[in-house]
Formats: structure tokens, C-alpha cells, sequence
């Protein structure tokens, strides 16, 4: 057959198309893989130069033998003038245009679904790797890129949902892990209870990215693929609907960036939820410009993202304070390292315990203390305390009353402190409060305030009255009551507002307490039952953002380690070593020092970048489903 003998018999001809399973290349007798008829075999190789098609005079590129060209068509059933045939491309854009298919296609329809489930758990993991210990802070701004890129190419509802609940899943249990070492080291849990119920607990919780991703899909499926544009609104929602239904404000996605002042600052405008928005909102962007790759609509929406990520940096750098800012309260962090499993029924070994308490208290106060030529006058005016195992029963316990009393005017300090608060009317079996307390240079309790956000499985068992085998677990401090109400606590001239362990991962709280007049933030925390393990920088994490999202100090002291200064700005200061005993003095503002600081965004208003997204979510999600119903009922009034 010669060179114009084949054009005769063109692809586009249905008796010898590829489409034809007669004359199809997948048909074994006239297959391009046939041998004899091969492309590959020299005598009729598209490759042998007398019949390449790149030959000039027989090339799919030159007019006259194109199979665009009427002439040489094989198509003679159907004519077409001479203006409809479309002009000759170059080669280039051609190898362009395959280049473009080549790439977009896979991304545009479905996949297997154990491709998106791969991409799915490897978003996981990015995730776990963006927060302490590993610190890899940077993979938090392309963590959700495979799980939003999986939604992308799956769309169905359930499927996506699942694809959401694996990477949740997954990020949850590898970035909160630590919750097996106190339930079994100090819980008396099995180790494989202890790693059931890590599993049940971070299912839980995985379950808001699942709702994210089948949100994502549902609005995806219904608008179209420019629909990806709205994942950072969808994500911000998921974040606040998780704390706002379970009480779990644990490790939103903006907290992997805590250590990176300059770019937590949009946090001042919509908390943790606008920071965690934005980096996902840089994953959105990247999926985007797969999908509509060498698409200016894909440049657009990446150099967008860019330019948000950027301006957001730029304006943390613009706030970044040129010396560091105290104020003129002196203030003892003292971190004791009280061990978790002490002989706390020896009362020998309790006294000794609050007589170190004391000891490290007035060597910090020595330390600091100036000598007048007239009187000697101490530099600390407040020491605290962390959150202790120490069972303190200040209401109950005259003796312990009396030293700290003692204490307190020996030195003439203020004393804040951990105990447990007696609720009025209760009995000996009755639940307790886990309360901060103000002991005044007189020896006198000025102010107490009651923790109101307990821990999971710490301070209470959640799902205790509907699922069977929880009444078996034991909370590992015991059974604490919340408190009623949030009080803060003048003392040395400032107006301390307590967040005790667990309440710093509240946005809410520390909001509430700055509006009311806070001038400093405190976190008294124990955080020994978590072991060696990444839970206290975590913590940590999460104190950096209640400064910033406020504008305010925030002194965090604890038991074991990790304590810190944290600057309005978000830097920490004075890190303590873990399981080390140690003490550290700070400067804090005054009340009317304070005062002079600008007020946030965020706590004048609060959550209402967080509400505004949920809201849009609901409202997009509505409008998707209403539609799909109504093409369901057009479809069933048809049948």
C-alpha cells in the first residue's frame, strides 16, 4: 500500500476507523502491534523516512495530505466547504495540546478509588509531620493538597466521606498518640485498650475532615471543578463545627505554625480557623492548577493564593516588635517536677513535696531580691505555681492554710495555685473542682477560679452513659465537676485571667477573659502524665496562639516542662527543660499598662470568620442538594 493509499483509508473513515473493530489497532490482525503491519516494522514504520508522516509531503502536518484536509479525507460522506476546515497547527502546539491531555485528564475523570484512598492516608501523613515533634511546619501548607486532589477526582458523597474519616483518621491518632502513655502508665489500661480507644477517639474526631471532604465533593459534583475554590471556607467550618460539638479544640491546622510568628498574625483577625484557611487555601490552589494546567484560569488562582500567603507574611513581619516589650510586675515560675506516681498517701511525702514548692519559691524571690542602703525589697511581686498532683484541699485542710499563709507573708508575695475546690453542700464522694487559687500577701484567699473545659478521659469519660464498656474507664485524675463561671483575679497590680492545662486549647475562654479586662493570661499546667512525648510543645502551640489572637502575655507554668513567657507577638520566652526542676522570673503589665495595648479584631468579635464560613457551607451545601434532588425527581417523573 502506498504513502496516498494509506490516507485513503483514514482514520476518520468508519469502514477502517480504530473505532471499527474489524480494522480496530486493537484487533490483532491489522493491530499496530501486528508485526507484519506494525508501525514498528521498517518497510511500513511511521518512522522510515520515504513514509513518515513527518515527511514533508505526506505529513499529518502539510495541507495537502492532512487528514484535516477535504481532500484527502476518506470521509466522503460528509463535505465540507473550504472556510470550515480549521487552519494548520504547528508542531508545537500540537505536542502541546497532547501535552495538555496527557496531564489534565487524569486529574478531570475518575480514578480507582485505592488511588484516592493512597492520596487520602499520604495527606494524613503530611499532616503529622507539619506538628511537634517533627516540626516540618512547611508540609502543613500542601497537607491537604492529595486529600482535596482525591475529592476532586472521586465526587460521591460516601466515598469522599470515607477518604476525609482516613485522613483524619490518621492525623489525629499519629499527632495525638500521647494520650496512650497516661492511660497506660498511670490508667492501669491495657496497652491494646489504650490504642482501641486512641483509634475510637481520633475516628471521632476524623469524622469533620470526612464531612469536609463529602462537602467538598457534593459541591464539586453539582458546580464543577472551579467548585474547589470554596476548600479553605469548608475546611474553616469543619475546624469550628469539631470544637464546637465534641469540646475538642485540639490541633487545628494552624497551630503546626506556631513557632513561625510572622505568619500567625491573621490570627488577630479570625483566630486559629483564618491561618489554618489560608494554608489550605494554598493546597486548594495547587490542586486548581493541576486540574486546569497551561489554563491561565490555574495561574490566576495559583499566583492568588500566593499573593494571600505572602501579604499574610508580610504583614506578621510588619508587627514584629523591635525589643521586647515587659511591663513592671515581677513574677516566679516555678516548676517542681512532682512525680505522677508519688506516695501521695504518705503524708510524710506530701509535706516534703509542699516544702519544696516553698524552698524553689523563695530562692527565685532571693535571687531576685535587691539590697537599699535603707531596707531590702523584693523584685518578685506574684509566684506561681503550675497545675499539680499534689492533692491540695485548701478549704478543707487547715495545716496546708496556715504554711501557706506563712509563706505568703514571710515574702510578701501573692500566691497563685492549684487545688481543689469543695462545692458548696458536698459530700466526701462528691466531685470536685479543679481550681486555681490567689492567696494575698495576708495569708488570705482572694480569688478562686474553677476550671469550666475538663479533659477527655483525664478529668471525665466522655460517651460514659451511652457507650457499654466505657463506665469500666477511670478518669486518671478523677471525676471533676466543671465550673460555673469564668474570674479573674486582681493581684500586684495586674488582672490575671487562669486558664488551667487543658482550657488553653479554648479560644473562646482566653477571648472572654481579655475582653473583661485580663491584662495577662496564665496557664497552669501538668503535663508529666504524658510522658517524654510531643503533648507539652503542642500545648505550647496552642498558648502562642491565645497571645496573638489577643494581643496579651500568656505565662504558661508547668510541672514538668516547657514552661515559657509568651510575648503578644506569639515568641516564647524562657523555655524550661522537661523533667528538670527549675525557675524562671518574668516581667508583666499592669492593668493600666495593659490597657494601652490595641485590642484584636477577634476579641472584639470573636469566631465570626468561623461562623461566616459555616454558614456559606451550609448555604452551598443546601443549594447542591436541592439540586440533586430535584434532577431525581425530574428523572422518577419521566420513568
Amino acid at each position: 500500500m502506498n504513502q496516498c493509499a494509506w490516507f485513503q483509508s483514514s482514520i476518520l473513515n468508519p469502514r477502517s476507523s480504530i473505532l471499527n473493530p474489524r480494522s480496530s489497532i486493537l484487533n490483532p490482525p491489522s493491530s499496530i502491534l501486528n508485526p507484519p503491519s506494525s508501525i514498528l516494522n521498517p518497510p511500513s514504520s511511521i518512522l522510515n523516512p520515504p513514509s513518515s508522516i513527518l515527511h514533508p509531503q505526506f505529513s499529518i502536518l502539510y495541507p495537502r495530505s492532512s487528514i484535516l484536509d477535504p481532500q484527502s479525507s476518506t470521509l466522503s460522506r460528509v463535505q465540507h466547504s473550504e472556510e470550515a476546515v480549521p487552519p494548520v497547527y504547528a508542531r508545537e502546539d500540537l505536542l502541546a495540546a497532547r501535552f495538555r491531555l496527557a496531564r489534565v485528564l487524569p486529574y478531570q475523570q475518575s480514578a480507582p478509588f485505592i488511588s484516592n484512598l493512597s492520596l487520602a492516608i499520604f495527606s494524613g501523613l503530611l499532616l503529622v509531620f507539619a506538628f511537634p515533634d517533627w516540626n516540618l511546619w512547611s508540609l502543613g501548607w500542601v497537607g491537604t493538597a492529595p486529600l482535596i486532589l482525591a475529592v476532586v477526582r472521586e465526587r460521591r458523597f460516601w466515598r469522599s466521606f470515607a477518604l476525609g474519616t482516613v485522613t483524619g483518621t490518621i492525623f489525629y491518632a499519629g499527632s495525638s498518640y500521647w494520650i496512650t502513655y497516661s492511660m497506660h502508665n498511670y490508667g492501669g489500661i491495657s496497652l491494646w485498650l489504650c490504642y482501641l480507644i486512641l483509634l475510637i477517639f481520633s475516628a471521632t474526631v476524623g469524622i469533620f475532615t470526612g464531612l469536609f471532604a463529602c462537602v467538598l465533593a457534593i459541591t464539586v459534583r453539582r458546580f464543577g471543578s472551579w467548585m474547589i475554590l470554596p476548600a479553605p471556607i469548608i475546611w474553616a467550618a469543619s475546624e469550628w463545627l469539631r470544637l464546637k460539638a465534641t469540646g475538642m479544640g485540639w490541633n487545628p491546622l494552624g497551630y503546626s505554625q506556631a513557632f513561625q510568628p510572622a505568619v500567625i498574625q491573621a490570627a488577630r483577625f479570625g483566630g486559629v480557623y483564618l491561618v489554618g484557611a489560608i494554608m489550605v487555601a494554598a493546597s486548594t490552589a495547587l490542586v486548581f492548577s493541576l486540574v486546569y494546567l497551561e489554563r491561565r484560569r490555574g495561574i490566576i488562582v495559583l499566583t492568588a493564593a500566593g499573593t494571600i500567603a505572602v501579604v499574610s507574611v508580610l504583614y506578621g513581619e510588619s508587627l514584629r516588635p523591635s525589643t521586647d516589650e515587659s511591663g513592671s510586675v515581677s513574677v516566679a515560675a516555678i516548676q517542681p517536677n512532682v512525680p505522677i506516681d508519688g506516695a501521695w498517701d504518705d503524708s510524710k511525702f506530701v509535706d516534703e513535696t509542699l516544702l519544696g514548692h516553698v524552698l524553689l519559691s523563695e530562692q527565685a524571690i532571693q535571687a531576685n531580691s535587691s539590697n537599699n542602703t535603707q531596707e531590702k525589697t523584693n523584685a518578685i511581686d506574684l509566684v506561681i505555681w503550675p497545675e499539680s498532683p499534689m492533692s491540695f484541699e485548701y478549704d478543707r485542710d487547715p495545716a496546708v492554710r496556715r504554711r501557706l499563709a506563712e509563706f505568703t507573708r514571710r515574702n510578701n508575695v501573692y500566691l497563685l495555685m492549684n487545688a481543689w475546690g469543695i462545692p458548696e453542700d458536698a459530700g466526701p464522694s462528691d466531685a470536685l473542682y479543679n481550681s486555681a487559687v490567689v492567696i494575698g500577701p495576708s495569708g488570705d484567699k482572694i480569688a478562686e477560679y474553677d476550671k469550666t473545659a475538663l479533659v477527655p478521659f483525664g478529668e471525665y469519660i466522655p460517651g460514659r452513659s451511652w457507650l457499654p464498656f466505657m463506665d469500666r474507664v477511670k478518669a486518671l485524675v478523677g471525676e471533676i465537676a466543671p465550673g460555673k463561671e469564668l474570674t479573674l483575679a486582681d493581684a500586684a497590680r495586674a488582672k490575671l485571667g487562669t486558664l488551667i492545662c487543658f482550657e488553653a486549647t479554648r479560644p473562646d475562654l482566653a477571648r472572654r477573659m481579655k475582653r473583661d479586662g485580663a491584662s495577662v493570661l496564665v496557664q497552669i499546667s501538668n503535663e508529666a502524665w504524658f510522658g517524654p512525648t510531643s503533648e507539652p510543645r503542642q500545648m505550647l502551640a496552642a498558648a502562642i496562639f491565645r497571645a496573638v489572637e489577643n494581643n496579651i502575655e500568656v505565662i504558661r507554668v508547668t510541672n514538668s516542662g516547657l514552661a515559657a513567657r509568651v510575648d503578644a507577638y506569639g515568641i516564647a520566652h524562657g523555655e524550661t527543660p522537661m523533667f528538670e526542676t527549675a525557675t524562671r522570673t518574668w516581667k508583666i503589665k499592669t492593668t493600666e499598662q495593659a490597657a494601652n495595648d490595641a485590642g484584636t479584631i477577634y476579641t472584639r468579635y470573636g469566631d465570626v470568620f468561623a461562623v461566616t464560613c459555616s454558614v456559606l457551607t451550609v448555604l452551598v451545601l443546601m443549594v447542591a442538594v436541592a439540586d440533586v434532588w430535584r434532577k431525581k425527581k425530574k428523572r422518577d417523573t419521566n420513568s
